[in-house]
Order: C-alpha cells, then structure tokens, then sequence
C-alpha cells in the first residue's frame, strides 16, 4: 500500500483553518495590523495561519471578537439603535439571523428573488419600466403617471393593448430584460449560498448569468406553470414565475394574463402556479430578497394558503425577508406584524442602503463557513422526490457521521 502523503492542513485538525477564510483574509491584511501587532505574528509571510497553528485559544478568542463586530456591523446596529432609541429592534435582527442560519444549515431555505435585486444589476424598477411602455406605446404620460400612483400596474398594460400595441409592448420587453446585466456581488452570493432551487418573478437573465461558471448544464430553467413537474435533479433548478425574457410572448404581463395564472377574483389554488406556491411555502423556509411584499398576486396567494392553512391547525416553517425598515416605529411595528400573518420574519436594514442585503447575505455565508456547511459537496442538496425538509436531515445525518468519524465537523470536500 503506498502511503498518502499528509499536508499541513491534515494534521491536528489545521484543514479548520480553512473555515475561517474572511477573518484570515482580514487578519492578514492592513486592517488586522493592530492585532497582528498583539499577538506578535506581524512580519510573517501568513500571519493568520501561524497564529491559528501556534496559540489556538488566542486565534480562537480574537476570532470571536471579530465575528461579534462584524455581527454588530452587517446587521445595523448602529441605525437601529440611534433610530429607535434603544437595542430593541437589533436584538431581533441578532435573533433573526440567527433563526435564518438554523434554517439554511438544514439546507431547508430557497430564495424568493424579485425585482430589487436585478435593479441593482442595471435593469430598471417595474414601475419605471411600465411608465417607459407607456411612452413608447404613446400612452399619455399623466394618465400613466396617475395610473402608476394608484396602483394601477397591470391597467397600464391593458392601455396599451388597447391601443393595438401589443407587439410594441413586447419588443419593449425585449429591449429592456434581454441585455447583459450586472452581476452584483448580492447576486454571486446567492450562487454560493443556494445550489438547489431559486425562484424568481424576473423575467432578465441575470441568476442564469451567475451560475453560468461555464460548466456544462449547472442549471436548468423551469416555467412557472411546470415548478412542479419532473426536473433533472443533478442541475440547479431556477424557477420563473411570471416567464423568461428569452421566450417574451409568453411571459405573465397583463391583466388578462395574471388572472389566467392565477385566478380572476381570488387565488384559485388549482392553477399550477399557485400550487407551486403552496408546495413551497409548505415545505421550505423562502427567502425573500428583493421583493416589495405588498399586495401583489403572490402575497395573494400566500395569505390564502396561510388561512387555509390556520382553518386546517398545520404548522408551517418560517419564512424570512431582508426588507428596509420603515423610518418611524410604529410603522415599523405595523410593517412587522403585517409580515408576521403571512409567517414572514424581516431582518431589517437603514431605508434605501440596498447595500446591507449584501452584507447580510456575506455574514450568512460566512457563518455557514464557520460551520463547515460551506462550500457544499457536490449535488449535496439534490435528491430525486424529496421535499426540502428531508434534504436538509440528509445534510444533517451526513455532517454527524463526519462528526463520529473526526470528532469534530469538517469541511465537506
């Protein structure tokens, strides 16, 4: 037999080093150089890897310190204890996140993607873009302006079919969501953190450019009205709600169109998007990134699978939002209780710094390092007929075998 050759990072658990790859990196750089200095590892070619080898209870002890300001930091301390006099509103952001991270270690959590994160990739807000159809189609300006301040969205499409400008509309689609976006480090964290299903009412192409790292079939796009339908389970599975920017004739646009998917008068849950809905909302933990959350066909939907389910005494799992916190408390009461019917938990950030659902997403993927969660096996979270509850006690039963076998986790490989 010939013997394998040990490396550094296979002797006396070092290969935990790895999990720490933001601390390090930070430690190793100008910023950790009043540290370094502390610990007398300055002037070393890898300072961080020589203190985590040489006094692991200091590395341990200064990596906590870190870890707990960085905490403080990325969930908004500062904001919303000045705004809201006192550590209120923070402890629940403490709290929160770390409910989220119980979650998404279960590998039980899918991201819920809506139009602020393509916003920040260079395509425009559905309002603006609605108020540009409108001006392209002739529409008058004031009436869409009026329309747009009422709510009136899918009245201002009817407009323009009205007009006979159908097939205007249409290319304006195409001239809007088919150009390459931006992809934003927000959007690249979503490829890191999410490696089984993501939902998106976008019709851009800016998730597919993400996870497009050049290897063959990573991903595969599902219609909204097929969400339930076989699927290859070895590739990422994006699901588009509303329809695909490649394909515009057929994406949910109108009216008309949004009653076909939906129901006219209520949610009908027999339509195959609405149960897709419910099948998710049911069986996983979403993520909501991006998504206003006010009274559009999905909240619909989701407050009437909520009573049906509150009539049947089923408990659901518990859903999240990194959501802008309204600037006087007692909206942001209201705002939190209005969440809380539909199951949904905000983890909040300071009104219009669409930044921090970067650092939010940073911090989770961080601490899902720390665990030794990250980065996932291959296909880890991938298994043909089951729900995403069952999936993540795989990702459980796996991670106590390592346990048994290394007295400790480790990173999977």
């Amino acid at each position: 037999m010939v013997a394998t050759t040990k490396i550094w990072c296979d002797e006396d658990n070092h290969k935990l080093y790895e999990h720490f790859v933001d601390f390090n990196d930070w430690l190793d750089s100008d910023d950790g150089l009043d540290l370094r200095g502390e610990y007398k590892v300055d002037g070393i070619s890898q300072p961080s890897k020589a203190f985590y080898a040489g006094d692991r209870e200091a590395y341990e002890q200064a990596f906590q310190g870190y870890r707990e300001e960085r905490r403080r930091e990325f969930l908004n301390e500062l904001y919303l204890c000045a705004q809201f006099t006192d550590e209120h509103w923070f402890e629940r952001n403490l709290t929160r996140f770390d409910q989220l991270i119980a979650r998404m270690e279960e590998g039980a959590v899918v991201p819920f993607i809506g139009a602020g994160l393509s916003t920040a990739g260079g395509f425009p807000t559905w309002e603006k873009h609605l108020y540009q159809q409108g001006r392209t189609a002739g529409v008058n300006q004031k009436h869409i302006e009026a329309l747009l301040r009422n709510g009136g969205h899918e009245a201002i499409i009817e407009e323009i079919e009205k007009k006979g400008r159908r097939d205007v509309f249409i290319q304006e689609i195409r001239d809007v969501f088919s150009k390459i976006g931006e992809i934003t480090n927000a959007t690249l964290l979503i490829t890191e953190l999410f490696r089984d299903t993501v939902i998106t009412t976008n019709y851009d192409r800016l998730i597919e450019q993400a996870f497009d790292t050049g290897e063959k079939n990573t991903f595969q796009i599902i219609p909204g009205v097929n969400a339930l339908q076989k699927r290859d389970v070895n590739r990422i599975s994006i699901i588009k709600l509303h329809g695909d920017i490649k394909n515009p004739t057929t994406c949910v646009l109108s009216r008309g169109q949004y009653d076909d998917a939906y129901g006219n008068d209520k949610a009908d849950m027999t339509l195959p998007i609405p149960k897709a809905l419910e099948y998710y909302y049911k069986n996983s933990s979403l993520l909501f990134l991006g998504c206003s959350l006010n009274n559009d066909r999905t909240i619909q939907v989701f407050k009437a699978i909520k009573q049906k389910i509150e009539n049947e005494n089923v408990l659901i799992p518990q859903h999240f939002t990194i959501e802008q916190a309204p600037e006087s408390e007692e909206e942001l009461s209201d705002r939190n209780a209005d969440l809380l019917k539909l199951g949904i938990t905000a983890i909040w950030f300071e009104k219009g710094k669409f930044e921090c659902v970067e650092n939010i997403l940073m911090l989770a993927r961080n601490e899902l390092r720390y665990k030794g969660i990250l980065p996932f096996k291959k296909n880890t979270l991938k298994t043909e007929g089951k729900d995403t509850d069952k999936v993540g006690l795989i990702l459980i039963i796996e991670r106590f075998l390592s346990q048994i076998k290394n007295k400790i986790f480790t990173k999977p490989h």
